[in-house]
């Protein structure tokens, strides 16, 4: 069983059609705008990261010159040389010595470096070819000072140091992971000057190894104060790919090789999706930022809560205008299809509605429908006096009914008379009158042939021979196989009356009337011509059709229009009467009806 299908009003649909657009150009406008802030966003976020690390860059870079130049003055300090070239005398000379080598020591480094670095460490490891270094301390830790570089020749920093030959060398210590170390090789002034060349003396060339020590967390606080976000990962590596600092607490979190050869401004993913922000150092060092993207759309999420409020606002806003615009649509109508359903249950036609105020479709609906109820109440006001009268008629019909009865009778009175009388003549006019009266008044809806029209014809022929003696002569030529041929009544009798009235009437001459009946393909043609005077072959047909009216004189004419409707009406437009000129110089009218195939048998006339 089928089920029945909720009906929804227009006044829903066009508010759900107005929602739904409203809702797809809001979420697609809302997503568009977020996308492209968002986009913006990340754009600028980078582009502001990278200007930072670009002095985050210089930064890290006069940090290493400044380490770089402060340990270079050492070569200059004739002062140093002196005391180390010196033989220890007492102890109060040596700790005032050792004393004059921290201060010159605090001058070309501590002084430098103060501005850049809180805390560190200046250790220096001479040589102990030199005589003053019996006097200083041992020891492989870095401390404050001048020391004996005894206890660390073998360590591989020191070798590093000695192989760079006067060369900034950057190292760390296994157990000190967050300490970073810049040593130099410091080499005796007196042997790179070429006044002592010729000397026969010989010369200490390597003094010693300065070592300068910072906490890399000091590079930490430069560098976390500089990111944009929390979640930024801060890293700087040596030019061998070692991490220097990370910002991470595990440092294997993101491996180097994740973002070692990332350009700037690329995206790598490790977990998660990062932009990077790479600048290459003068001393070969890297610092990479890696910033997470979703930290990026953490940041948009105020914009997103913005969008999304303004979304739901405008939704909203357009819910409610599309509830008050589709009302104001279809309120008219719905006024409308009440009213016609009030029509239905009541049949109450004397309804009229005022449209609605413009010009448009609903206005013009409406000004259509109070038309239509107009021409509704003028056509039942119609059908209802046609009704009226109808039934007048009726009542007329069959009050007239007595009349034929008396005619016939009188008819037979007459032709009585003339029987016993002996005038032939009055007799068979009188037979012929009364058998064409009798086939007139028979019902119209009785069907005839054309045998029975023809047998029509041959009583009206044999009145007028009455009255035109020797003034003519019919001609038969009708084919059998058509005469059992349905047709409307008194379709060839007015022919053969309009033949002889304006064909032949008025000649003054014999005339002659041909009739004939044959087929035609799938039609039966009928056929009354004459010799007489011809006519107007153009103005006859346009009468036939209705499309001229005959004049007050040519009313005989007017039949051949009624002939002419009642066969389009019964049969369609393919049949019908129309007028040609007949080769004898008067008038053919032919009809044309469509054939019964079944009636293939009949009488010859």
């Amino acid at each position: 069983m089928i089920a029945k299908r909720n009906s929804i009003g227009i006044h829903h649909k066009i508010t759900l059609i107005f929602l739904v657009v409203i809702l797809f150009l809001t979420t697609l406008s809302s997503g568009i705008i977020y996308w492209q802030f968002k986009s913006i966003m990340s754009r600028q976020l980078i582009h502001d990261m990278d200007q930072i690390m670009k002095q985050n860059k210089v930064n890290l870079n006069n940090l290493v010159s400044g380490l770089d130049k402060a340990t270079l003055l050492l070569y200059s300090d004739q002062s140093i040389m002196n005391i180390l070239n010196k033989e220890p005398s007492d102890f109060m000379q040596t700790y005032k010595d050792i004393e004059a080598l921290n201060n010159e020591l605090m001058k070309y480094i501590y002084f430098p470096l103060n501005s850049m670095l809180t805390s560190y460490s200046v250790s220096f490891f001479v040589t102990d070819k030199l005589p003053f270094t019996q006097e200083l301390p041992t020891g492989s830790d870095f401390f404050y000072g001048f020391y004996n570089w005894r206890d660390v020749m073998g360590e591989k920093w020191l070798q590093q140091t000695l192989a760079g030959d006067g060369t900034l060398v950057w190292f760390k210590r296994e157990s000190e992971s967050r300490m970073l170390y810049a040593a130099r090789l410091i080499k005796n002034p007196e042997a790179l000057s070429n006044d002592n060349a010729h000397l026969d003396k010989p010369l200490i060339e390597n003094v010693g190894v300065v070592v300068i020590g910072f906490d890399t967390a000091q590079l930490g606080k430069q560098l976390e104060a500089s990111q944009l976000t929390q979640a930024t990962h801060m890293i700087l590596l040596d030019e061998e790919g070692n991490a220097i600092y990370r910002q991470d607490a595990q440092p294997g979190v993101i491996p180097p090789d994740v973002y070692l050869h990332a350009p700037s401004g690329s995206i790598v993913k490790y977990g998660q999706q990062y932009a990077v922000s790479h600048h290459e150092l003068t001393s070969g060092w890297q610092l990479f930022a890696l910033i997470p993207l979703s930290d990026i759309s953490e940041q948009a999420s105020f914009v997103r809560n913005i969008v999304g409020t303004t979304a739901l606002v405008s939704l909203f806003a357009g819910l409610l205008l599309s509830v008050l615009i589709s009302n104001r649509i279809s309120a008219p109508i719905r006024r409308l299809a009440r009213t016609m359903k009030v029509i239905q249950i009541t049949d109450k036609l004397d309804v009229y509605l005022d449209p609605p105020v413009g010009k448009d479709e609903v206005s013009f609906l409406f000004k259509s429908f109070n038309n239509m109820m107009r021409r509704i109440n003028r056509l039942v006001g119609e059908v209802y006096e046609s009704g009226i009268r109808e039934k007048e008629a009726e009542l007329k019909a069959l009050q007239a009914q007595i009349n034929p009865h008396f005619l016939y009778n009188t008819l037979d009175s007459v032709n009585w008379l003339a029987l016993k009388s002996g005038i032939d003549p009055i007799s068979e006019i009188n037979s012929s009158l009364a058998n064409m009266l009798r086939y007139i008044t028979k019902d119209s809806d009785t069907p005839t042939s054309i045998a029975e029209e023809l047998e029509q014809v041959k009583r009206y022929i044999a009145i007028q021979s009455h009255c035109y003696e020797n003034r003519f002569d019919v001609h038969y030529k009708i084919d059998p196989a058509v005469l059992n041929t349905p047709c409307p009544k008194l379709i060839i009798q007015p022919l053969v009356e309009n033949a002889f009235i304006h064909g032949i009437d008025n000649t003054g001459m014999t005339g002659s009337i041909e009739l004939s009946a044959y087929k035609d393909g799938n039609a039966v043609v009928v056929m009354v011509g004459d010799n007489g005077q011809g006519a107007d072959i153009d103005r006859m047909n346009a009468i036939a059709t209705g499309k001229e009216v005959a004049g007050e004189e040519e009313n005989q004419s007017c039949g051949i229009k009624n002939v002419n409707r009642r066969i389009v009406l019964k049969y369609g437009e393919m049949y019908g009467l129309h007028y040609e000129s007949n080769a004898d110089g008067g008038v053919a009218a032919i009809v044309r009806l469509p054939c019964n195939a079944d009636d293939e048998t009949a009488t010859r006339l």
